[in-house]
């Protein structure tokens, strides 16, 4: 099941605060990022599409409901 956030930039905000040693570059995928957020433009909002980070595993919808 995909988990959606609708406010802009929610999604990266909540997973920023659950790891605060990301930056921006983890979700640059031009740049080598390993974190890759879509948004289908049918209203649902972002959601993480993909999720290959080394050292991170990824967040479960009850931690990015609590951060």
């Amino acid at each position: 099941m995909v988990d959606y956030y609708t406010t802009p930039n929610q999604l990266v905000t909540k997973i920023k605060t659950l790891y605060s040693d990301l930056t921006d570059k983890d979700f640059d995928q031009m740049n080598g990022g390993t974190i890759l957020l879509q948004n289908d433009t049918d209203g649902k909002g972002d959601y993480i599409k993909s999720w290959k980070h080394p050292t991170l595993s990824k967040p479960t919808k009850s931690e990015l409901d609590s951060a």
